[in-house]
């Protein structure tokens, strides 16, 4: 497992798995909810590899915890309207950014306890701006979900893989409208996903 987590930490090798698996299919799909001339918010981006496919143009700030990760989208994507910061996004993070029109929770909330999902969820509604929204998609349990399927999300990485109604119920503490479908024809692999779109956010 260390010597996958190492591999891993190479972006050319992350990127090829994610092409391999299909998830950079997931990620395309999420991106799409996101419109030329607004600004961007991602939390949890890893090297952003996507970012080409964001429609220009655009402000974008990219936040991830690895290091590695942060260095390779500076150098391939930094630049006036992009920025990359290493570090966890926390409220002094938010102080400091304009406000957002789309936050991007891409692969996030399921490797986090209820109660950081709901300080995540209010810190990215306390940045959005009038009309503003969330776009999440995770991992989760869901009825017509295949054997396969399933014991993918039983093995994900991420410790707090949920049910739709779970994820939904987090999402409705901290905005008043959530909108969720599941995904599960867009990967090689047989997976389950849960993907939500948070607008009107509740009163802070």
């Amino acid at each position: 497992m260390e010597g996958l987590k190492g591999l891993l930490r190479h972006v050319p090798a992350y990127v090829l798995l994610q092409r391999v698996v299909g998830a950079d299919k997931l990620r395309y799909r999420c991106i799409d909810e996101v419109k030329a001339g607004e600004t961007v918010l991602d939390i949890g981006c890893g090297p952003a590899y996507y970012f080409p496919r964001l429609p220009q143009p655009l402000k974008y700030h990219g936040f991830d915890t690895d290091a590695p990760y942060i260095d390779w989208a500076t150098q391939h994507f930094g630049g006036e309207n992009a920025s990359f910061h290493c570090g966890i996004f926390d409220e002094a993070a938010a102080r400091s950014l304009p406000q957002i029109d789309v936050v991007l929770l891409l692969g996030l909330l399921h490797h986090l306890s209820d109660e950081q999902c709901t300080d995540l969820l209010n810190l990215a509604a306390s940045v959005l701006s009038p009309g503003g929204r969330v776009v999440s998609v995770d991992t989760c349990f869901e009825p017509s979900q295949g054997r396969i399927s399933r014991w993918m999300s039983e093995n994900d990485r991420g410790e707090y893989v949920r049910d739709p109604a779970g994820f939904e119920k987090l999402a409705l503490q901290s905005f008043g409208q959530v909108e969720g479908e599941v995904i599960n024809d867009v990967t090689h692999i047989p997976a389950s996903y849960w993907m939500m779109r948070m607008t009107a956010p509740s009163s802070l």
